[in-house]
């Protein structure tokens, strides 16, 4: 399930969730208010503008990474739920007539790896290595089969500079939050959007012949 199919009482209590380790009570209270009145819509990227707007009013700048880190994991989360209660929701929903995918898996894996590459290549050697560090070590929240994990292992450790095995778009997409979080704990965050803004549009340019668009990652 995408983020953007997310209800807003779903989102809500992701982000409550998120918030609680770093603030309760009123002032959990009134984190939720700043989120809806001005961010519920507002795609999972679109998070950094609120976590600089709640640290800045809060005593909570020094834990910014964490924050915007925790309130990705908790939406990702939600995003990639159980097929069980995809279902549930989708039952919900009006029907739709269902359209097979004409996207090519690989297109999406090389799209991912071309824009997490993009943006390695806006770093110092130092800031990249770490980037692809906290990748490598939280590898094991995206739950895949150990193909995938050894292939994106070689990837990020730059033993390979391709990855063969298929990998679902969900995952492609908590692969990118992966990079983007870490680069937020490097850059900070209004840079790091910025950053992430001018790869996604270096992708564009190069992935011409693609048949999967970058922006589907975001």
């Amino acid at each position: 399930m995408k983020f953007e199919t997310l209800r807003f009482e779903e989102k809500r209590i992701a982000v409550e969730q998120g918030l609680m380790p770093f603030l309760d009570g009123e002032r959990l209270l009134l984190a939720l208010q700043i989120w809806e009145e001005k961010y519920s819509n507002e795609p999972i990227f679109g998070l950094t503008r609120f976590v600089n707007e709640l640290c800045d009013s809060t005593a909570l700048q020094v834990q910014r990474g964490k924050v915007l880190q925790a309130l990705i994991q908790t939406l990702t989360n939600l995003s990639s739920s159980s097929p069980v209660r995809a279902s549930q929701l989708n039952a919900e929903l009006p029907v739709k007539v269902a359209q097979p995918s004409r996207v090519p898996q690989q297109d999406a894996t090389w799209t991912c790896m071309l824009l997490v590459d993009t943006l390695m290549r806006g770093l110092s050697p130092e800031k990249s290595g770490g980037v692809r560090l906290y990748m490598l070590n939280n590898l094991g929240t995206l739950r895949q089969p150990e193909a995938v994990q050894t292939a994106l292992r070689a990837w990020l450790n730059q033993q390979q500079n391709a990855i063969s095995v298929s990998i679902a778009e969900s995952v492609l997409t908590r692969i990118v939050n992966l990079a983007y979080v870490a680069l937020c704990e490097y850059e900070g965050p209004i840079k790091a959007d910025h950053m992430l803004h001018n790869a996604v549009l270096t992708v564009e340019k190069m992935a011409t012949n693609s048949s999967f668009p970058v922006r589907r990652l975001l």
